[in-house]
């Protein structure tokens, strides 16, 4: 009986809580009244934006970080080259404040310019001549692009052999470039800053004149060519700085590598990059491998040691 008792009081309750609880749930849920349409669903909640404030909390997209680009370090003694190098330069110029800054010796150490200085040859001959065929057009694209040495030999002695490379000298302000008095454009000597300056010359216009000087820029961004693609004469001078800059900087970077395997049984190499931001020069001897200096089979590590220069440049935006 007891049982029975404590049973109806619980079931009472139990009845007393839902009809409370029934009206209440209505409330809540806002039950249609009878009759009304079922299909008309409650309004959406309305979008919230990025920006919107929950409580104290902001909500907005981050921005990605800037890429990184070439800055002067603050000390340049920690830019340093792979421990094979014989010889080891480099040098900077920062266009957007002027500063140059470099090695130690960039501007008493001097390599052979090697297949660098066809930018040079090809400025000097735009200079002198403003209305340039298609057909010399066409040559001088062939010597930057595919650093064609013979295309370079023909115009280097059209302008005057040893001549022009004293008319460099005197146009772009160089100080520590010699040329040995032989007519041969490649075994000319320059320093690590005379080649920034040579790039700068190039850049400002001096060099190949206002018509021509976009043009020699844009040849230069075209060059073509890994180390696997070298010839005897021809080809192969994609590489070294344009390989450790971010893809959009590349993108807007002009280059002219030289490179030959010289009687001193070294590799005679030389990067130069100019870009809207700056302009940076490499240049480095190492021995070469192979059954002769013809067949020399190891320009690659000069290429990486060009690049892991510009690595050790390349920093986040200030």
């Amino acid at each position: 009986m007891r049982f029975r008792a404590v049973l109806v009081v619980y079931l009472a309750a139990a009845l007393c809580a839902a009809a409370v609880a029934v009206p209440v749930a209505r409330a809540f849920l806002r039950v249609p009244p009878a009759g009304a349409a079922a299909s008309s669903p409650p309004p959406a909640p309305a979008p919230v934006s990025p920006s919107t404030v929950v409580g104290h909390l902001r909500l907005a997209a981050q921005q990605p970080p800037p890429p990184p680009t070439i800055h002067a370090p603050a000390d340049p003694n920690t830019i340093t080259g792979p421990p094979y190098l014989k010889y080891f330069g480099w040098a900077l110029l920062d266009r957007r404040t002027g500063q140059a800054t470099g090695s130690a010796n960039r501007e008493t150490g001097t390599n052979t310019t090697e297949s660098m200085l066809k930018v040079w040859i090809a400025a000097e001959y735009l200079r002198h001549t403003p209305h340039p065929s298609a057909g010399a057009l066409g040559e001088l694209h062939k010597m930057i692009v595919d650093s064609d040495d013979n295309v370079a030999f023909d115009y280097f002695h059209t302008e005057g052999g040893d001549a022009t490379i004293h008319e460099l000298v005197n146009v772009c302000g160089l100080t520590n470039t010699h040329t040995p008095g032989i007519n041969e454009w490649s075994v000319t000597t320059m320093s690590p800053a005379d080649a920034v300056r040579l790039g700068q010359c190039v850049a400002s216009g001096t060099a190949a004149g206002p018509a021509w000087t976009d043009w020699l820029l844009k040849t230069m961004r075209e060059v073509r060519g890994r180390v696997a693609d070298q010839q005897r004469t021809t080809g192969g001078g994609r590489w070294g700085i344009i390989d450790a800059l971010p893809p959009a900087m590349a993108a807007a970077t002009s280059i002219k590598n030289g490179w030959t395997a010289q009687s001193d049984h070294n590799w005679h190499i030389n990067c130069l990059a100019i870009h809207p931001d700056w302009i940076l020069a490499v240049s480095l001897r190492y021995p070469w491998t192979g059954p002769d200096w013809q067949h020399s089979n190891n320009l690659q590590p000069g290429a990486d040691a060009c690049a892991s220069v510009t690595r050790q440049l390349l920093t986040p935006p200030s």
